[in-house]
């Protein structure tokens, strides 16, 4: 839940930008506090992208009070997302899912398929509407997750795995 209002559960589904630009924007603040004294302007710029990439992310929330929701994009902790009203919150319930990925070696030529298993929660409102709240390769993590929300909700959580 968020702090300002009890009655808004904030589901956060993950970052926008991959970890690669993680990556990148950790090495840009340390290049940031290198130049500091010296480029101060180019300093600011790069501490200004990091932290676009680090606060942009995406998720759910869910207005209790307001009985609405919306699905958001978060950058610099700013939420964009249209506020969708909701008669009732049915359940939430864990999806197994299989997942395909593969990867080509340019220089080669080979290809590689990797298949794993995730596990994904849904919250489903009365009105067949569905909302994807997160996915996880760790089931008892995501399960985790999920009571806590079900808990918040108040609504059944089933496990279709």
């Amino acid at each position: 839940m968020t702090a300002s209002n009890p009655r808004v559960i904030d589901v956060r589904f993950g970052s926008l930008m991959p970890w690669a630009f993680h990556f990148l924007a950790g090495l840009a603040i340390l290049a940031a506090l290198v130049l500091g004294l010296h480029s101060p302007l180019i300093a600011l710029l790069l501490v200004f992208g990091s932290l676009f990439i680090f606060t942009s992310n995406e998720g759910t929330e869910i207005d209790l009070a307001g009985k609405r929701y919306r699905e958001y994009t978060a950058l610099f902790f700013m939420k964009t997302g249209e506020w969708l009203p909701f008669d009732e919150i049915e359940k939430i319930y864990v999806n197994k899912n299989k997942v395909r990925q593969r990867m080509s070696a340019y220089r080669t030529g080979k290809t590689a398929e990797f298949v794993y298993s995730e596990f994904s929660a849904f919250l489903k409102f009365s009105d067949e509407e569905t909302v994807q709240l997160k996915k996880f390769k760790d089931k008892d993590k995501l399960m985790r997750h999920a009571k806590v929300w079900a808990d918040q909700l108040n609504v059944p959580l089933y496990d279709n795995t």
